[in-house]
């Protein structure tokens, strides 16, 4: 069995700049969250994200990737090694 990854905790905002809609580019934000397979939860302001390092630090870089070309925004993400990252729910 493959041992799991460094597991991490992060809080992400994805906001549209000049957008004049700006729920669209949101909701295909949320879309690629879904696809990553992390645990998410998503907020009214931001969405909670934990789990594998790797796999957390590509979604931001797919998110990127993905949006840049669709519209000007600013992505907000708060990174903890320490903030609920214990996955053992027992």
């Amino acid at each position: 069995m493959r041992p799991l990854g460094k597991v991490i905790a992060c809080e992400i905002s994805f906001v549209p700049v000049k957008c004049s809609d700006s729920s669209s580019p949101v909701n295909e934000v949320i879309e690629l969250i879904e696809k990553s397979g992390l645990e998410y939860s998503v907020g009214p302001m931001s969405t909670f994200l934990r789990g594998d390092r790797d796999k957390l630090f590509q979604l931001l870089k797919d998110i990127y990737t993905h949006m840049d070309e669709k519209c000007n925004f600013v992505i907000s993400a708060r990174i903890s090694n320490i903030c609920g990252c214990n996955l053992n729910h027992g």
